[in-house]
């Protein structure tokens, strides 16, 4: 058995060492893949298997899903994550259909794609609500809004010009704004202004983040009272499930750096609509992010294939798939891994 693993190092973290380290412990032959090289497709054939932890970096969001595609549809060649677990990554849009079509609890959502249609809607909104774009992690790019005026900016906004992502937030509407309170920050953007406007140079790929988003309108109900939402992960048969504390004065979680791992807080409700969610969706790995509505009853917020994986590791534990606890920590990587191979040695007795 040889597994091909495309290196995914962003800062501290890596999937594909810790990939690299089960694979090694189990005698299994590794072989370290540029699936970003024109030779992609031929190394995947040297393959049996093909993992590449993706983010929604640019240069990743352009380039996986299409790669992965072609070697597990036209190769034939299991991948990590595969079609199922990533179509919808970082796609909000997409999500809010997925849980429509598997009739799950949910944050109530609408989208609207025609901008008249947004705006009738607003004279009726009960608010606050909720806006967002389609991408962003930790808390980026969510906007509670106050008032119908406030919404009719919005959208507006969001059939002209759009908004870039990762420069709004609920305390702003203008990033310049934000940029004035932080000198640093508005150092940072006049030089990079200054620099497209004298020598054509554009910020670099990570802060540019492609082009702004426009052409919709997403809307969310505002469910006050949450003062943490728990995150529950399941990879295969286990859930690893932690609580995460809103920020001080702020009605978001994600993000925050504050989360308890005691799992007798953990209500176990969501453990068991997140299993039911990954075994109607066939995802691989999935991060759910639960919070509760007026009558106390837990819904999905949104959905994540990827995650930080220390945060799972601080689990104590995990539940399996009949909701009964398995004591130990355990890297989610290794999770994947096992499953991985699992699968793969299953083809092979085909």
């Amino acid at each position: 058995m040889v597994i091909g693993i495309h290196p995914d190092k962003t800062g501290q973290e890596s999937y594909s060492d810790k990939f690299i380290e089960f694979f090694t412990q189990h005698n299994i032959e590794v072989k370290t893949l540029d699936l970003l090289s024109t030779s992609a497709i031929a190394q995947a054939k040297a393959c049996d298997g093909v993992l590449w932890r993706w983010l929604h970096r640019p240069t990743d969001k352009q380039s996986a899903k299409q790669i992965l595609n072609a070697i597990e549809f036209h190769l034939k060649i299991p991948v990590f994550p595969n079609s199922n677990t990533a179509w919808h990554y970082d796609n909000k849009l997409s999500q809010k259909y997925i849980f429509d079509a598997l009739q799950v609890s949910a944050i109530p959502t609408w989208i609207f794609w025609n901008k008249n249609e947004a705006l009738n809607w607003l004279h009726n909104a009960e608010y606050p609500i909720i806006f967002k774009l389609s991408g962003g992690a930790g808390s980026a790019n969510v906007i509670k809004i106050d008032n119908k005026e406030q919404g009719e900016k919005t959208v507006n906004k969001m059939f002209q010009c759009g908004f870039f992502p990762y420069t709004e937030n609920e305390f702003k509407h203008n990033s310049l704004n934000a940029w004035l309170r932080n000198p640093k920050v508005l150092k940072s953007r006049l030089k990079e202004a200054l620099l497209y406007f004298f020598k054509k140079e554009y910020p670099p790929l990570h802060k540019s983040w492609w082009k702004p988003e426009f052409g919709y309108a997403y809307f969310q109900k505002f469910l006050p009272n949450n003062k943490f939402d728990t995150r529950v992960t399941v990879i295969g048969k286990r859930a690893f499930a932690y609580r995460r504390f809103n920020r001080p004065d702020d009605f978001r979680a994600s993000g925050s750096g504050n989360f308890d791992v005691d799992p007798k807080q953990i209500d176990v409700r969501c453990i068991d609509l997140a299993f039911r969610v990954s075994r109607m969706g066939k995802f691989q790995s999935m991060a759910y992010d639960f919070i509760y509505d007026e009558d106390q009853n837990p819904v999905i917020g949104e959905m994540s294939y990827t995650f930080v994986d220390w945060m799972v590791e601080k689990c104590p534990g995990h539940w399996d798939n009949n909701l009964n606890w398995v004591e130990g920590n355990m890297w989610p990587e290794y999770a994947i891994a096992e499953d991985f191979v699992a699968e793969l040695r299953l083809m092979q007795k085909k």
